[in-house]
């Protein structure tokens, strides 16, 4: 018995070293992917001192795999901790997907109980699903009390976080206290958050030695109930301006892109009074439409009415929100569509909406037949045309965007292209010469589809990030290994190929974006491979992003073409075209896809993509849908 209590007092001094051993190496920062160096060197040590998160035994080495997504059910322990709360204990899981009884339980039970998640979806909590940017801005704002009601009444500075986006006052309170800066003029809500980035957040909502230098907010706005309406700009590179003053560079506060959102507060003459950054601000009303109050396009009227008695024009649906205009009896109005017993129409320029039971239909006369038509249009000819792919495209004097509009093209509509320069095509318009902007063209040879066609590929990760990683097999040099191939084809097809990296680098997702806009890409491509937790998870899946405009159409063509292709030639599993807002397609203008070949974590499809007669199948499929895509006139 003696003897017995010895070995089991050594045995458990022994394991108490062991452990201590463990959490020193992790605290003194002995992560073997993290080195000095690392952006987020400094924060993960923090963090790991605090017991907020731990790293990965692996072969002998302590890992943080830092440039893995970071998922729902990391974060709930990682913030319960940090907020300085312990797991909750509970008898029965509140959560299909969370077993009771086990370590994540406890800090899914807890993190749920405090509020810091938004929602869950039927029960579940999704443990596995990586965290997006605007959940993170609810979690940290929750689990830190950071004060959100001091940022309801501001717009977002960012033009991708409009006004209506259901996390804008979350967004806005992490960036007015130094957790985030975003990405230029963006935040990519949508995007996943690394481990990496989200111990630079975690440290920074925790500690204000982290903290990023605060932004300065600007004079005090009217709460969001005296905004007038949406607004969606239509030109890349639009000056906000402190001022109505379109001759001072000093006057420009920011630009914004084309698909950028803003709330307006007035309409002065032929500008736009908005909210820059939480102050006023000013754009040039030409290169913005207006929207719904749900921030969605008017589309087409469905009908006209007449009013039956003076009425008020709202804001939004309910007559508690903003009048904005009052209109007479017997005032005939379109309207676009029915919300709630109110009329969405537009008086004065301006989209509101009115009370439906007051107006009366009208019928709509019908346009008598011209009796003497104009002849047919002959059909276009020529070595190069271009289709256009979304409506309403501005066919300009000269090859620039602010020059003299010369008229308008509709979507589906064929033009002759006389040449192009950079993203400017030379075309020929109604008898005479104009320009318009090549993004807005699937450029067509009459001959050889793919001659000159100028085509970005993307082969994923590279570098400091080898994205999926299984044994000695890497994701990013598979990637490099297809993309490679598929170059190859299309040159000798043609076509003008450029490659985001081609060698083992790892261009930023911003690099990759800039890449393609400096070689006036036509069309893009990345190419990545799938990974899941569970080795079942098998086939190939191609993504498109919606953008504004219609043109998400051609990304849908492009996608199908590829994805079918690879499907039908390597017997994969098919997993379907789908629409995800990953960043390096979201935030590209032309086409652009993202195809996973197939699960890295799967045996059947990893044998597929590590053997090079397979690997020369995958390139063949890729350029064959590239080749279907351009052949489709």
């Amino acid at each position: 018995m003696y003897l017995k209590k010895i070995s089991l007092i050594l045995c458990v001094l022994f394991i108490s070293a062991s452990m201590f051993t463990i959490h020193s190496a992790n605290a003194s920062g002995g992560f073997d992917d993290v080195s000095p160096k690392h952006e987020a060197y400094e924060e993960i040590n923090y963090l790991v001192s605090l017991g907020v998160i731990k790293g990965y035994k692996e072969n002998g080495k302590t890992l943080y795999k830092p440039y893995n997504n970071v998922t729902r059910g990391q974060v709930a322990k990682m913030v319960v901790v940090a907020s300085g709360n312990k797991p909750l204990v509970v008898s029965k899981s509140n959560f299909s997907d969370v077993a009771v009884g086990t370590e994540l339980s406890g800090y899914v039970e807890r993190a749920v109980q405090l509020g810091l998640f938004a929602t869950n979806t039927k029960g579940q909590f999704l443990p596995n699903k990586p965290l997006t940017r605007d959940e993170m801005s609810y979690v940290l704002t929750k689990a830190f009390k950071l004060d959100a009601s001091a940022y309801d009444n501001i717009d977002s500075p960012f033009v991708d976080v409009g006004i209506t986006h259901p996390y804008v006052q979350y967004v806005n309170t992490i960036y007015y206290n130094g957790i985030t800066k975003g990405s230029g003029q963006n935040y990519n809500p949508n995007s996943q958050v690394t481990r990496a980035q989200f111990a630079l957040f975690v440290a920074r909502a925790k500690s204000e030695k982290y903290r990023l230098e605060l932004p300065v907010k600007g004079d005090a706005v009217p709460d969001t109930k005296q905004v007038i309406g949406l607004i969606q700009v239509t030109t890349d590179g639009l000056n906000i301006r402190k001022s109505k003053d379109s001759n001072s560079s000093t006057n420009v506060v920011g630009t914004v892109n084309k698909g950028g959102k803003l709330s307006v507060y007035a309409v002065e003459g032929d500008w736009l009074k908005v909210t820059y950054k939480g102050a006023y601000a000013y754009i040039y009303k030409t290169y913005a439409q207006f929207l719904d109050a749900d921030g969605n396009a008017l589309g087409s009227i469905q009908k006209q009415v007449t009013t039956t008695q003076g009425i008020n024009v709202y804001v939004k649906a309910t007559s508690s929100s903003k009048i904005i205009a009052t209109v007479n009896s017997k005032v005939k109005l379109p309207v676009y569509k029915t919300v709630s017993g109110y009329y969405l129409t537009v008086v004065n320029g301006l989209p509101g909406y009115i009370v439906a039971n007051s107006t009366e239909d009208v019928e709509v006369e019908q346009p008598k037949p011209d009796p003497n038509p104009d002849p047919p249009t002959p059909p276009v000819s020529g070595d190069l045309l271009g289709r256009t792919t979304v409506d309403s495209l501005n066919v300009r004097k000269e090859a620039n965007s602010t020059s003299t509009v010369l008229g308008k093209l509709s979507k589906g509509e064929y033009v002759h292209v006389n040449s192009i320069n950079g993203y400017w095509a030379q075309i020929t318009f109604k008898g005479q010469t104009g320009y318009v902007h090549k993004s807005y063209l699937k450029l067509l040879n009459q001959g050889n589809p793919l001659k000159n066609r100028i085509i970005i590929l993307d082969a994923g990760h590279g570098g400091k990030d080898p994205g999926a990683v299984v044994g000695s097999t890497s994701e990013k040099s598979i990637t490099l290994k297809v993309t490679t191939l598929v170059k190859q084809k299309l040159e000798a097809a043609g076509a003008q190929v450029k490659m985001t990296r081609t060698g083992d680098t790892y261009p930023s997702l911003q690099d990759r974006v800039d890449f393609t806009d400096a070689n006036f890409g036509e069309i893009f491509v990345s190419i990545h491979v799938n990974s899941a937790s569970s080795t079942s998870a098998q086939g190939t899946e191609t993504y498109y992003a919606v953008t504004t405009g219609d043109m998400y159409q051609e990304d849908i063509d492009l996608a199908t073409f590829v994805n079918n292709q690879i499907v039908t030639n390597l017997n994969m599993k098919n997993r379907g075209v789908k629409e995800q807002q990953y960043y390096v397609i979201r935030n590209t203008l032309i086409p652009a896809i993202l195809v996973e070949l197939g699960f890295l974590t799967n045996s059947e499809d990893r044998g597929k993509m590590t053997d090079d007669q397979y690997v020369e199948l995958f390139a063949e499929s890729i350029y064959k849908g590239i080749s279907q895509y351009y052949a489709k006139q």
